[in-house]
């Protein structure tokens, strides 16, 4: 009787365990083109990336040896808070960049994420309003990294070719008491030229 019990109750255990999980998959994200930026929709946020100038002005084409800005913004549009772990920035595809011609990886704008020591773990969005992340591809006096990113190296500027950057969507964010993981294989690519 006691070995029924047992079982019993840990099944029962199991099952309410499992009803309570909180988390949400997201696979379903909308990506298009806006203009020179890439704006990805989803469940209440948007992700915006743009390649601008150092004057702020999205655009696809750069001369050789000038400087370029990659800016990742988060829209919150729904009624709640949501909150993205900073780390997210970490991960290997988020605002990478790439060559069209050979797939080679020069790597991100900055040198590291999770720079603001302000003991919050997460990029919070207030219902409304945006959070940046951008960064210039080279160290330049007057040209402000923004977010919680740092970059102590410069990147050396870019040859003459054809460009991406990447911004792998692959994150869990926190909405009004619920966990969504947003998944499969969702991306923001954005090209560019250097002549």
């Amino acid at each position: 009787m006691n070995k029924v019990l047992f079982l019993v109750l840990n099944l029962l255990f199991l099952a309410t365990a499992c009803d309570d999980d909180p988390t949400t998959t997201l696979q379903d994200v909308n990506i298009v083109a806006q203009g020179d930026c890439t704006v990805a929709t989803m469940s209440g946020l948007s992700a915006t990336l743009c390649i601008t100038d150092v004057a702020g002005n999205p655009q696809d084409l750069f001369d050789q040896n000038e400087n370029f800005i990659i800016s990742l913004t988060f829209q919150n549009d729904s009624a709640e808070l949501v909150k993205i772990k900073e780390e997210y920035l970490a991960n290997e595809g988020v605002l990478t960049v790439m060559s069209n011609e050979s797939d080679e990886s020069f790597g991100k704008p900055f040198t590291s994420a999770s720079c603001q020591f302000d003991g919050n773990p997460y990029m919070e969005i207030p219902p409304g309003e945006s959070y940046v992340v951008s960064s210039p591809w080279v160290l330049q006096e007057g040209v402000s990294i923004i977010g919680p990113i740092c970059k102590s190296n410069s990147n050396e500027y870019l040859a003459t070719g054809s460009y991406r950057v990447v911004v792998t969507l692959d994150f869990v964010m926190e909405m009004g008491g619920e966990s969504i993981n947003v998944e499969g294989g969702n991306a923001l690519s954005i090209e560019f030229n250097i002549m």
